[in-house]
């Protein structure tokens, strides 16, 4: 079966570009300030652009373990050390530096957020109805940002950073994905994945209501374990390991627990990777269409969109009230400054998060791969990952 996973990269920088647009929208009052017939709906739930990124995150890690599996076979106990400190080496030197950016800039961050509000719709409620909120930022806030565990203490998920409630929940699944893959593919992997996507659904949809009463965004890893499964799944089955009708009837289980906008953005992503091999039952227009749409998502372009996400990600909602303010300052029209505030802060976020990728993420990754290249290899031959 034909695959084109880089169809991802462009896939990636538009979900960030959801994430920063759809905060942008919220913090100058959403539907508060002005309504955009359909676009509306999409930019107050930027949270479904998260839910895709854990879907291929699941994607990824499951298919990059199994091409590696010769290499590094995943029954061996530094097999999973490795992958962790890979992870580390990429993500924790800018998510440090948003982190304690965030901490000593948190309380004007609120502060700010609550003017702008007054500004753009007269009032200090937010589009979903509540008081904006103030934030004091504490040494326990911190120090459990930087150790990841904020997304399960309660109300400390999205106390110094609001974005980063995500971190911890991809967090929790890296340390665990090392464990999962290694029961999940041992034997009888169909029937394991069956299983534990019934039982992630079932305590998914049973610890909602608890966890919504002490997070602004759930963050322990039992909530969205399910997303995850499906990318697992979708990555199995795209390297044989799985059959498709497996993937189907359990993503089925899955996504029937998801809401609308998060089933669409699945399967457009399976879609997406997966569109070559309707070639034959497609009509010539509309596969010429799908592959001009799927060649805009995989050229240079999209390359570096998807370089510089992860910090795209984590520093805009940092810089944001600060560009807003300084135009409203200006004492333009409340739609050119918006207009002027957003055109600004992706001009400054990509700029910067760019310079993060170049001098900070590169060169950590390359420092990550010597690192664990100094790190003792697989003793015996690697145990076969089962093909059901």
């Amino acid at each position: 079966m034909k695959l084109n996973t880089s169809v991802l990269n462009g896939l990636r920088l538009l979900l960030a570009l959801w994430v920063v647009c759809g905060h942008f929208y919220i913090v100058i009052g959403g539907t508060n300030y002005i309504e955009i017939p359909f676009v509306s709906s999409l930019l107050l739930q930027p949270v479904i652009a998260v839910n895709g990124f854990m879907i291929i995150t699941g994607f990824l890690m499951t298919y990059h373990y199994i091409l590696r599996e010769k290499k590094e076979p995943f029954l061996e106990k530094p097999t999973g050390t490795k992958f962790i400190l890979r992870r580390l080496f990429r993500l924790y030197p800018v998510y440090f530096i948003a982190i304690v950016a965030a901490f000593f800039l948190v309380e004007n961050m609120y502060l700010l957020r609550k003017e702008i509000l007054e500004f753009f719709t007269g009032s200090s409620l937010t589009v979903f109805g509540a008081e904006s909120k103030l934030e004091t930022p504490t040494l326990i806030g911190m120090f459990s940002h930087l150790f990841f565990i904020h997304g399960l203490i309660p109300h400390q998920d999205s106390t110094i950073l609001s974005v980063a409630w995500s971190l911890s929940l991809e967090m929790q699944f890296y340390i665990i994905f090392p464990i999962i893959f290694a029961i999940l593919f041992r034997k009888q992997t169909s029937l394991r994945f069956s299983v534990i996507t019934v039982v992630s659904v079932a305590i998914s949809v049973l610890s909602l209501n608890y966890l919504k009463s002490y997070f602004d965004m759930p963050a322990a890893l039992i909530f969205r374990m399910p997303v995850f499964i499906l990318g697992m799944m979708v990555a199995a089955a795209a390297l044989k390991k799985l059959k498709w009708r497996f993937v189907a009837l359990n993503g089925l289980i899955i996504l029937a627990m998801e809401d609308k906008l998060t089933i669409i953005l699945a399967l457009g992503l399976i879609f997406l990777m997966f569109y070559e091999n309707l070639k034959p039952v497609l009509p010539r227009s509309i596969y010429s269409v799908i592959s001009f749409f799927a060649g805009l998502l995989s050229n240079k372009l999209s390359k570096f969109g998807a370089d510089i996400s992860y910090s795209l990600y984590l520093m805009h909602m940092i810089i944001m009230p600060f560009i807003i303010k300084f135009f409203i300052n200006l004492n333009y029209s409340k739609l050119l400054t918006a207009g002027l505030s957003f055109v600004s802060l992706l001009a400054i976020t990509i700029t910067l998060s760019y310079i993060l990728y170049l001098y900070v993420e590169k060169p950590f990754i390359v420092m990550g791969k010597r690192f664990v290249a100094t790190l003792p290899r697989a003793t015996r031959a690697p145990a076969e990952i089962l093909t059901d």
